[in-house]
């Protein structure tokens, strides 16, 4: 053997099945082993010795020391064995060398046949491991080759298999192009390993979604459900669990450019958001959106619907070859007949408007709220008579804390609800339903007084005390000289101007002074 065909065959193995040159070389081991106990029996016992760098393979048929030989195959006596080597002792392992150029043809085709079935084994098994882990996830490839009944798709490793009927019908292929593709299933078939993709499966838009939106991505926003005609349509339905998160609006983004993405991926895919709802009546009239849904009857023993549309919107709902409602009916799972108001009416069906049982659950949604506030706010009469003021105010104020923390968890009704009590003077406002289309009731504030200064008892009295001590001392002031002159004198202008004063009759200007 060439050493350097040799070493240049074990390259080729690698290159093109993707199996190193020491698996290749064990392969050929398994298969002269075969080969040697094909022909000298399943029981004969052979070591098989492959030199890489210098093209020799070395066979040595292993033979048990005995005292008398019985099988020439499996054992030896020991006098032969000494004859050989002195060393040999009972129950030590002979090995004599075995020319692999005296194999005959059949043989030499056995060996040849062993070594391409474990080969190709190997290669289903590597391709198998390489890609088992990438089953119901999206990896990009190259188009390879396009035929009518089947495309294959080279991802790296291997070429995949993307039959007609998992291609999007308006798609045209290309060899070269780039293409993104779902792994459906990665096979070991008896002619070898197999992976098969998709682009028309529902959870290949589910992949799509997340790679582009990134509250789907980290779970902020779940997709419920999917409903899809490959090329022409889609339904999405989602739902939040952050209720400060729109989820359709998070799924379209600004001005739709999320979704305008995911379709330009998909030739152009309509793509259709919808919110879910656990209300079946709800998420079967946001179904068949963009059709306005009037009234719903629903029977749960045939999971089966009536839905009510306007009359000017039945073919709406209905869709171009009745589209929109074959994709609302994959989406909730339930059967749905759609008719007009008037045909409703005409046929006596009986059927709520989406408003009422909107009502209804928000009713319902607000009695649960007001449940779970009223075990938390209402305080026990044994707190209130047997603990401190000041801690009964501080227990009330923590559990008012507690009531706003139950209505953020809660999923939120656009309705306020004010709770008190009169134990400790906290004001009861009226509750306002959203539902009903009058303003909302003006609650006019309580008028506050203003604080008046607070005297202790006290010091009133004090103050009292003080003011009758001064009316009863007889306080005489003392003048000097040219003080007592000074007043002497103003007493005898005062007098004089008196004097004058007394002489005029005022009652004369009376009637001057009215006018």
């Amino acid at each position: 053997m060439n050493p350097k065909e040799f070493i240049k065959a074990l390259k080729a193995f690698e290159d093109s099945k993707n199996i190193s040159p020491e698996m290749v070389i064990d392969l050929l081991k398994s298969a002269l082993i075969s080969a040697y106990q094909k022909e000298n029996g399943k029981e004969a016992r052979v070591r098989v010795e492959i030199d890489d760098k210098k093209g020799k393979i070395l066979m040595f048929n292993q033979k048990e020391v005995v005292e008398e030989c019985v099988d020439d195959v499996l054992t030896i006596s020991l006098h032969d064995a000494q004859e050989i080597n002195k060393d040999y002792k009972l129950g030590d392992i002979f090995e004599i060398a075995v020319d692999t150029d005296q194999f005959d043809r059949m043989a030499a085709l056995y060996v040849k046949q062993v070594l391409r079935q474990k080969i190709r084994e190997a290669e289903k098994q590597y391709v198998y491991d390489a890609y088992i882990n990438l089953k119901d996830d999206i990896i990009t490839g190259i188009v390879e080759r396009v035929e009518n009944n089947y495309s294959l798709i080279n991802i790296g490793k291997t070429n995949a298999l993307m039959p007609a009927s998992n291609s999007i019908p308006n798609e045209r292929y290309y060899v070269g192009q780039h293409l993104k593709v779902y792994v459906v299933e990665v096979d070991k078939a008896s002619q070898g390993a197999q992976v098969i993709v998709s682009r028309t499966e529902p959870n290949f838009l589910k992949r799509l979604f997340e790679n582009e939106i990134s509250e789907i991505y980290d779970g902020t926003v779940e997709i419920r459900s999917i409903a899809r005609d490959p090329g022409e349509r889609a339904k999405v339905a989602v739902s939040s669990r952050d209720k400060n998160v729109d989820p359709t609006g998070a799924c379209i983004g600004v001005k739709g450019m999320r979704i305008q993405k995911i379709t330009n991926q998909l030739s152009n895919e309509k793509i259709d958001v919808v919110e879910y709802h656990e209300i079946p009546e709800l998420y079967i009239a946001e179904s068949l959106k963009p059709a306005n849904v009037y009234g719903i009857a629903i029977d749960k023993d045939t999971h089966s619907a009536i839905v009510v549309v306007p009359n000017e919107e039945l073919s709406l709902a209905i869709g171009k070859k009745g589209q929109n409602a074959r994709l609302a009916v994959k989406l909730t799972g339930w059967k749905i007949d759609i008719k007009t108001v008037d045909t409703a009416l005409q046929d006596k069906v009986i059927f709520k408007t989406v408003n009422d049982i909107r009502n209804e659950y928000e009713n319902i949604e607000l009695e649960n709220i007001n449940k779970k506030i009223e075990e938390v706010v209402e305080p026990s009469i044994s707190d209130v008579n047997v603990q401190p003021e000041n801690l009964v105010i501080e227990q009330v104020k923590e559990k008012e804390i507690k009531k706003e923390v139950i209505k953020e968890k809660v999923e939120p009704v656009k309705e306020e609800v004010y709770v008190s009590t009169e134990k400790f003077d906290i004001p009861i406002m009226p509750r306002v339903s959203v539902v009903e289309e009058t303003k909302p009731i003006e609650v006019t504030p309580k008028e506050t007084t203003p604080k008046k200064d607070t005297i202790s008892k006290k010091a009133i009295k004090k103050a009292e005390k003080e003011k009758e001590d001064k009316k009863s001392i007889n306080y005489m002031p003392v003048y000097t000289d040219e003080e007592l002159r000074e007043l002497e004198e103003s007493e005898k202008k005062a007098a004089e101007k008196n004097k004058y004063e007394d002489d005029i009759d005022y009652d004369e200007f009376d009637e001057y002074y009215d006018k």
